[in-house]
């Protein structure tokens, strides 16, 4: 999927047509997941399409609103304390610090730099995008992220513990280097990706990188995996068997 960003009074003309005023009352995650299925173009201006109460704070990562007071305070995703007289939960995290300390590693983009997030599928997008994410299996995202450093030698890194949106697509955004998620509970449960995906996101000038190796792997018949069947043992030992080592 293509994603770009524009400040505010950035948004080309052509484009105008394409902001969201329909009913639906989604994050932008979930819009992301219909551009890939439906080949659907959005552009989100974090007022129309927002569900109120939010859902999650994936909005407010991509700069279409700011961050919740809770969520900074490490209290919207931290298990509560029934004494206190609320409802109880486990939570994503056991106690507001540890919520604390992993929003200190996450990406976001800070409002009022953002106006207008634009989302379509990569294969039909009307924008320059800013950063491509691709959604598949481990073995598609080890094929892209492997192109990635053919000639770089520079490792595409990922974290666990920041929402996908923010440690994934924004750090990308934010950093100019590819960055993967393996997943979070929203992706999961909110935008709905399957159990067996991961998110690979790429700033969009290293696209044509990209692009180039896997275009001479596929030419040159490049194979990056064995093809036998998975969890299977695997004779390692290509070699012939020539005795023992002997001592000079």
């Amino acid at each position: 999927m293509a994603l770009a960003w524009f400040p505010p009074n950035s948004l080309p003309p052509h484009l105008e047509k394409y902001i969201y005023r329909g009913d639906l009352k989604l994050v932008h995650c979930q819009f992301m997941q219909r551009a890939r299925w439906r080949n659907e173009t959005y552009i989100l201006d974090g007022v129309a399409s927002r569900p109120e109460p939010a859902v999650c704070n994936g909005d407010a990562y991509m700069g279409l609103t700011h961050v919740e007071d809770r969520l900074m305070m490490g209290l919207t995703h931290s298990r509560t304390d029934p004494s206190l007289g609320v409802d109880t939960r486990l939570g994503i995290f056991g106690s507001p610090v540890a919520s604390r300390r992993v929003l200190r590693t996450g990406y976001w983009i800070i409002p009022p730099n953002v106006r207008h997030l634009a989302i379509a599928p990569l294969s039909d997008c009307p924008f320059d995008p800013d950063v491509v994410t691709i959604i598949g299996t481990p073995r598609q995202a080890t094929m892209a992220t492997r192109a990635l450093t053919y000639f770089t030698g520079r490792v595409v890194v990922g974290e666990t513990g920041p929402g996908t949106c923010s440690s994934s697509w924004a750090a990308a955004y934010l950093s100019g280097d590819a960055h993967f998620s393996i997943g979070c509970h929203g992706a999961f449960s909110v935008m709905g990706i399957d159990s067996t995906e991961l998110c690979v996101s790429i700033p969009s000038e290293q696209i044509p990188t990209l692009c180039q190796v896997l275009e001479l792997w596929r030419e040159r018949g490049k194979s990056l995996f064995q093809e036998a069947p998975p969890n299977q043992e695997r004779e390692y030992i290509k070699a012939p068997y020539e005795g023992p080592y002997k001592d000079d």
